[in-house]
């Protein structure tokens, strides 16, 4: 419950409490504003406005950190010997549920340079969407992919390396063939991948290869003059960005930066080719780009000129940077690895700390960061060959590990929130090709209480940052430079509770009231009204109230009427909202208007600010009556009813509506709708009238599902699995039903993902769309079957 002292309340079961505070991207300020930006046809600052302003309510940190397994996906019946996966995952929704998915390579055996087949999974169990079993649609196992909408259907579209390593592949959201370029006998990409980018702004999207770019058909558009470029040997991964703040994008490939139409902009040649990632380093507008690779790390200022250049620590030739404020000093830092250590850079090329870790297989692979706890303290995630680990990012103390074996190319963690539950998680693959008795696969870690802070549903390319893709998977046609507001200056990092550039789920209203007048009808009746504004980004259910004063209730005003809102109130609306006193004395009195204020100074709607819900003006309330009729009162309230069998409740509203003078008609009341409703909360008008007369108001119906589903478990299940198999897959049939529409099914058993021999529980929850829950339970006896001589 809302009080005028603060808010209280649960957001996602949470507790908080928030007094009159804008919350915005996690900083607290008394002074900003809730809003958007008049800033958006300035190139320049386009989208800056967006990124910085939100009108959020957020739970306080829980601190969280118990890292565990959600889920995993070790192989499939189709193609089942393609079960290794070496290259970086994207996270993106392909099948149009509105929960994200994941989409991958897999190689059979240790044959990791060609035969990839690409995979897509649903993110919140692993299950399978679809496999690309076309041999004619092979790509590059170890390159990475790129996904977004490329030809503007709603639906996004995924490219990757084909399997001779030249020129793109690209598919339909359902894993069918898309097209593919023309080869191109000069250019190969082993390891690295493409990326996706409107280039010259006009709502078609480009898709980069290193110097190359394509158009959405794969039609070659130019190449670039500086080579190919990326890992020695094992190729490129470009992106696009408005590096020098001209309000065109660039492609940046390494040490060469391109414009739009393919002309170099500058290249370093000074340097080697390797990784890039762009990032503010010295506080102006233009960006600053990293360049690893080839045993040294760079960096250059926007013309390529070169700041600094030093030596990879522990050899090797250098992964692709992360780029983030490792240690919160607000300097920028660059953690990458070598084959013998992880390190993390200052700004200035020195070396803030190195972790021993081993990577000798390609010393190419990347990492990334996260707030995982958002507690302002970031947190480092890179597997080597061996081992997944969680650095402090600060100090580069190991906070967590777990095998996870893998011979390595230019693959790295990916940090989302791939089952759509607003808490991060964090996917990693692996493969044991080289490692008997190692992992392979994907998996799928998150905390163990999902108290790790949200993030956005989106990681769509190798070389990504929070502003190259929309959430829909959309591709920006200029897209804000994300090293332009301080909390997105990162490189290949999802940033905590960022949700993109809508609304997130922690969005709240922002009430204001203006326009504040009374008007005496003539009859005897005092009309009070005020306009009343949702400048915040939530909207605001139907039934606000709004309290009208004689005088400042804060100094003793007096109450005139309560009125109320019979619609919702979008974000970016407004309403007149009006109420009628039959008498409110005489004279001239300052007139106050509170926006959600039952009259009491309680209030239902959590807002980001609580300082700005009132107005008032100067009124005369002299309204004398005439002789004569003398209209009925209309009383409302609000009613809750629980469902019936067939999903609907119906109520009346009337909360003891009479008439004064009883006359001259009898009194009669209705209410319109006068139905039944399904569940939620419903506007109900109420007329009272008296033949001649009649007066209105508004209450709520809240129809409430408290209904458990029901679920069927079977009595139990048998299975046998012969000695020396590889696998054992186990099928049984759970049903569920509820009145009020489908209810979903989970079922977990202590064993994880592994059924061992002899009794397994299984606990099976159905859930309904109103989160009520019934779970049945069974077991699985597991045998052994041995064949006699």
């Amino acid at each position: 419950m809302k009080t005028r002292g603060g808010i209280q309340g649960r957001v996602g079961g949470a507790r908080f409490r928030c007094g009159r505070l804008f919350i915005a991207l996690g900083v607290l300020s008394g002074a900003a504003a809730c809003g958007t930006t008049d800033s958006k046809d300035d190139p320049k600052t386009r989208g800056e406005g967006e990124l910085s302003e939100r009108c959020e309510v957020r739970p306080p940190a829980t601190g969280g950190f118990e890292p565990e397994l959600q889920w995993a996906w070790t192989g499939s019946e189709v193609m089942p010997e393609h079960k290794q996966v070496m290259m970086t995952p994207v996270v993106v929704d392909v099948n149009g549920d509105r929960v994200p998915d994941i989409v991958f390579s897999t190689f059979a055996g240790s044959n990791y340079s060609v035969d990839g087949v690409l995979r897509a999974v649903s993110g919140d169990d692993g299950r399978e969407l679809w496999s690309v079993t076309d041999p004619e649609a092979r790509v590059k196992p170890a390159a990475s992919l790129a996904a977004g909408d490329l030809d503007g259907d709603g639906l996004v579209e995924l490219c990757g390396i084909p399997e001779n390593g030249r020129g793109i592949l690209c598919f339909e959201n359902d894993g069918t063939f898309k097209f593919r370029s023309a080869e191109d006998a000069y250019d190969y990409n082993e390891w690295g991948g493409p990326s996706l980018a409107d280039l010259d702004g006009d709502g078609t999207v480009e898709i980069l290869d290193g110097n190359r770019v394509y158009s959405n058909t794969g039609a070659l558009k130019w190449v670039g003059s500086d080579g190919m470029g990326g890992a020695l040997y094992t190729g490129p991964v470009s992106f696009a960005a408005d590096i020098d703040q001209d309000g065109s994008l660039e492609v940046i490939n390494d040490r060469a930066i391109y414009r739009a139409d393919g002309t170099l902009k500058c290249a370093n040649t000074d340097i080697p080719h390797g990784f890039a990632g762009v990032a503010n380093f010295d506080g102006d507008a233009a960006g600053e780009v990293v360049v690893a690779g080839q045993g040294k790390v760079s960096l250059l200022d926007d013309d390529c000129s070169l700041l600094w250049s030093v030596d990879v620590p522990a050899g090797g030739h250098g992964g692709s940077p992360n780029i983030a404020d490792f240690d919160g000093d607000g300097q920028l830092e660059i953690g990458l690895p070598g084959e013998w250590a992880y390190s993390v850079f200052e700004a200035d090329g020195s070396v803030r700390w190195s972790s021993p870790i081993q990577d000798y297989s390609s010393g190419r692979t990347g990492s990334t960061t996260f707030d995982f706890e958002d507690d302002g303290r970031l947190e480092v995630v890179f597997a080597d060959e061996l081992k997944l680990r969680i650095y402090d990012a600060a100090t580069g103390e190991v906070r967590w590990e777990i095998p996870n074996t893998s011979s390595t190319t230019h693959e790295n963690p990916v940090i989302a929130d791939v089952d759509g539950d607003h808490a991060a998680d964090l996917v990693v693959v692996s493969n044991d090709h080289a490692s008997p008795g190692g992992t392979h696969g994907l998996r799928v870690f998150h905390d163990r209480e999902e108290d790790w802070a949200g993030t956005r549903r989106i990681w769509n390319q190798h070389a990504y940052a929070v502003t190259n893709v929309n959430d829909d998977g959309s591709i920006p046609a200029h897209p804000a430079s994300h090293w332009l507001h301080p909390k997105l200056n990162t490189f290949h990092a999802n940033v905590a509770n960022y949700f993109g550039e809508g609304p997130g789920p922690f969005s709240a209203a922002d009430l204001t009231v203006s326009e504040v007048s009374a008007t005496c009808d003539g009859e005897g009746s005092l009309g009070l009204s005020a306009r009343v504004r949702n400048q915040g980004q939530a909207a605001v259910a139907a039934g606000l109230k709004v309290a009208f004063f004689s005088g400042d209730p804060a100094s003793g005003g007096t109450l005139l009427s309560v009125a109320r809102l019979a619609e919702p109130l979008p974000a970016g609306a407004e309403l007149l909202v009006s109420t009628t006193v039959s008498s409110a004395g005489s004279g001239t009195t300052e007139l106050f208007v509170r926006v959600d204020d039952d009259g009491t100074g309680t209030g239902r709607d959590t807002e980001c600010r609580e300082d700005n819900n009132s107005a008032s003006a100067t009124v005369d309330l002299t309204c004398d009556a005439p002789v004569g009729n003398q209209p009925p009162v209309a009383l409302c309230r609000d009613v809750t009813v629980p469902a019936d069998a067939s999903c609907q409740g119906r109520a009346s509203v009337d909360n003891g509506s009479y008439d004064p003078d009883h006359g001259p008609s009898p009194l009669s009341v209705s209410q319109s709708p006068d139905a039944s409703f399904g569940p939620g909360s419903h506007p109900v008008t109420l007329t009272a009238s008296d033949g001649e007369a009649s007066a209105q108001c508004v209450g709520i119906v809240t129809v409430v599902d408290a209904a458990k589903p029901s679920i069927t478990c079977p009595l139990s299940v048998d299975a046998k699995v012969s000695l020396g198999s590889l696998g054992l897959s186990v099928r049984y049939a759970v049903s569920a039903r509820d009145n009020c529409g489908p209810a979903t099914v989970t079922c977990s058993r202590p064993s994880g993902s592994l059924f061992l021999l002899g009794l397994t529980h299984v606990t099976c929850t159905a859930t309904d769309t109103s989160g009520n829950t019934a779970s049945c339970d069974f077991g699985i006896r597991v045998s052994a079957a041995v064949s006699l001589p």
